[in-house]
């Protein structure tokens, strides 16, 4: 799974050239601009539709933003030895 921070950064790129794409629609470096994002968050979230990806991502930064997931974190980073 990756990431926290990566997924936010790529679902925020995504929303991002979605919203320029909206502005400029005839403007192909917009397409081309939300493809890219659409390729990357598909990737990081291992779908194959984009809604799906972002669907996902959203579910996985809504469940890292619950609380005591940052403790449950920090716990399973930390090797324990006895």
């Amino acid at each position: 799974m990756p990431h926290v921070r990566t997924v936010a950064a790529a679902l925020r790129s995504y929303r991002y050239a979605q919203a320029r794409l909206l502005r400029e629609p005839a403007n192909p470096l917009r397409r081309l601009r939300l493809d890219d994002a659409a390729y990357t968050l598909c990737v990081l979230m291992d779908q194959r539709d984009v809604a799906d990806a972002v669907a996902r991502a959203e579910r996985l930064l809504a469940a890292s933003s619950a609380p005591g997931a940052a403790e449950r974190t920090r716990q399973a980073r930390t090797i324990r030895i006895t």
